[in-house]
């Protein structure tokens, strides 16, 4: 696991939450001109959330 500085997406498409670990797949498909540093004041992605509980 490897905890990351606060991504999220701009994208009306994307779920509106934020990313912090870089193991979850949702947040390695974000399309880079999308994603904006911080949280958004977003809730954290439960694969992110769950990747982080569980040390991965």
């Amino acid at each position: 696991m490897v905890r990351v500085a606060p991504i999220y997406s701009e994208l009306k498409t994307d779920r509106k939450v934020f990313h912090n670990n870089d193991r979850c797949q949702e947040r390695n498909r974000l399309e880079p001109e999308n994603v904006r540093q911080g949280t958004d004041n977003r809730p954290v992605c439960d694969n992110c959330d769950k990747l982080t509980r569980e040390g991965k």
